[in-house]
């Protein structure tokens, strides 16, 4: 479970105006004061030292046109407190990353100004700046701290960084990267889509030879219009069922798509970088590649421009793009004249879950 934020709802981003010339000089100042001449997340204030001349930087820093060769788009935003307007921190977001960023920084750096730390502004400034990731097209986001910042270790944690490793760092200390994944699926999340006008949802354990973990039924009662493939086949429709398969000890997440006679239309194998739980609810950290098995035997490859994209992206490595092709070509040597066996196991279990 994740440690509560103290600061959720207190800030919000906001990119660089006039209005805040002041704001940002007092900002710089303070760290100056504070013996801090170098900045985090600040897209260059700390060199420049002149408001104009930043603030110019910092809208050009957003094309790639406008920089040169080396450098990457980035986003400078404002962490500003609701209550007062008053500037607590920066933080910049990185288009893309490059081999440099890849190993040593990140997509993401922030800084809170000295007099306002310890108060949660970091965790809040940095699940704010995940929104504008996914905006920008970021599905896994990098951020890099040193081993003995404390504080900045506790504020990626809190938004859900896993360590990967520890890599030297130039001035002689230690840089921990971490991964934040923004491609969690979580059972649950299909209630929240504005075509669902009226859902049951269903958890139960199972731990049985054939399947161990949790099943969850999302049962679309009320569908405010029907979604179609582009074959014409629905997958969601008034009385459809959707039956999740969550075993934690794979990385292949199964959805069995039922119609509103409760035949089956599809099963659909999402590839996993991992399947957990969190505050009670399965998801699966989605690892791009699907596989679906149509009721006939026709076996379907998905998603192999999204992998490729997320690895040019250097979202991901040539090892995990490697193991997502051979879980996916496993899985489909597997599936090959199964069809009967695969519908007999679903069905059962649809059984299970629907029953009083």
């Amino acid at each position: 479970m994740k440690k509560k934020n103290k600061a959720y709802g207190k800030l919000t981003l906001v990119f660089p105006t006039e209005e805040y010339k002041s704001q940002m000089e007092e900002y710089l100042q303070e760290h100056i004061d504070n013996d801090e001449y170098e900045l985090s997340g600040d897209g260059g204030l700390d060199r420049l030292k002149d408001f104009e001349q930043w603030l110019e930087k910092v809208r050009k820093d957003r094309e790639k046109d406008n920089i040169e060769e080396n450098r990457v788009p980035a986003t400078v935003f404002l962490g500003v407190r609701k209550s007062d307007n008053k500037v607590v921190g920066t933080i910049q977001i990185r288009h893309t990353l490059n081999d440099n960023l890849l190993k040593n920084c990140g997509h993401i750096g922030d800084g809170v100004r000295p007099s306002e730390r310890r108060k949660g502004y970091a965790t809040e400034m940095i699940r704010l700046a995940l929104e504008e990731c996914k905006k920008l097209g970021i599905e896994r986001v990098l951020m890099v701290c040193f081993q003995d910042n404390i504080g900045s270790k506790k504020s990626i944690q809190n938004n859900g960084g896993i360590l990967e490793n520890e890599v030297p760092a130039e001035n002689g200390k230690i840089d921990q990267r971490y991964w934040i994944s923004l491609k969690k699926k979580f059972a649950n999340s299909v209630n929240k889509e504005n075509n669902v006008l009226e859902i049951d949802q269903k958890i139960k354990a199972f731990n049985h030879k054939e399947f161990t973990g949790d099943i969850y039924l999302n049962n679309f009662k009320k569908i405010a219009f029907p979604y179609f493939l582009e074959n014409g086949i629905c997958i969601q429709d008034t009385d459809y069922k959707w039956l999740g398969f969550y075993d934690y000890n794979s990385k292949i997440r199964l959805t069995a798509i039922y119609n509103e006679e409760d035949e089956i239309v599809e099963w659909y194998f999402d590839i996993a970088r991992e399947i957990g739980k969190e505050n009670g609810i399965p998801y699966e950290d989605d690892l791009y590649l699907d596989v679906v098995l149509r009721p006939n035997g026709k076996i379907i490859l998905l998603d192999e421009d999204e992998l490729k994209e997320a690895f040019e992206r250097k979202e991901m490595t040539k090892e995990e793009l490697e193991e997502a092709y051979k879980i996916a070509n496993e899985l489909m040597k597997k599936l090959e004249g199964k069809e009967r066996k695969v519908k007999e196991f679903t069905d059962k279990y649809l059984r299970e879950m629907i029953k009083n």
